[in-house]
């Protein structure tokens, strides 16, 4: 008798888990459109900002055409660290929040923005860059005038560098180029307001 009833409950048990996988596969080919966009979604978003990832930026940089124009710029959040230890993470990610917004609002029209570490982000701009003084101007009076709840301003270095500058080797040889002018903007900051920068 103890035999039969675990043969009836081992038999449910299989009858449960055939019904899983036949409702995980009606659910697939009835929503696999959805289902695969929302894991493309997920593997090419920032989960903190919501920005594109390192995985998207990776992918985006072997497709840009060296012949085509467009801008590359690298950009750093200033006094992070600082912020982090004083104020606490939390403060810190209001502060990694804002400044991506920041871009997405100034920059989203012309291009896509890219969270590739900590406090470190990549705009690359596509779209409108004859007007590329405007759009870095009127994205300086934006970060100029936010103010959080838990820290009051913000500032971020940046470089850039336009495709045609001159004949490039590759994307890489752009983005080394950015980087360093965005650091000597960095170090101007800080010299220029006498703060002590945190490693």
């Amino acid at each position: 008798m103890k035999f039969f009833l675990l043969l009836i409950i081992k038999c449910l048990e299989i009858g449960i888990y055939f019904f899983d996988v036949l409702l995980a596969f009606a659910n697939y080919f009835k929503g696999g459109k959805y289902e695969k966009e929302k894991l493309l979604y997920i593997s090419n978003t920032d989960e903190l900002t919501r920005c594109f990832n390192r995985h998207a930026y990776e992918e985006r940089i072997n497709n840009l055409d060296l012949r085509e124009e467009w801008i590359y710029i690298s950009m750093d959040l200033n006094n992070l660290k600082h912020i982090n230890d004083s104020l606490g993470h939390a403060a810190g990610d209001e502060l990694i929040c804002a400044a991506a917004d920041c871009m997405r609002e100034n920059f989203g029209k012309y291009g896509n923005v890219y969270r590739i570490g900590g406090d470190e982000f990549v705009v690359i701009i596509t779209g409108n860059t004859k007007e590329f003084q405007s759009i870095i101007e009127s994205f300086d009076r934006r970060v100029a005038q936010w103010h959080g709840k838990l820290v009051d301003s913000m500032t971020i270095s940046w470089g850039y560098v336009f495709s045609s500058e001159k004949e490039w080797d590759n994307i890489y040889d752009i983005a080394k180029e950015a980087d360093e002018r965005m650091y000597k903007n960095k170090e101007r900051y800080y010299q220029e307001s006498k703060i002590v920068r945190r490693r």
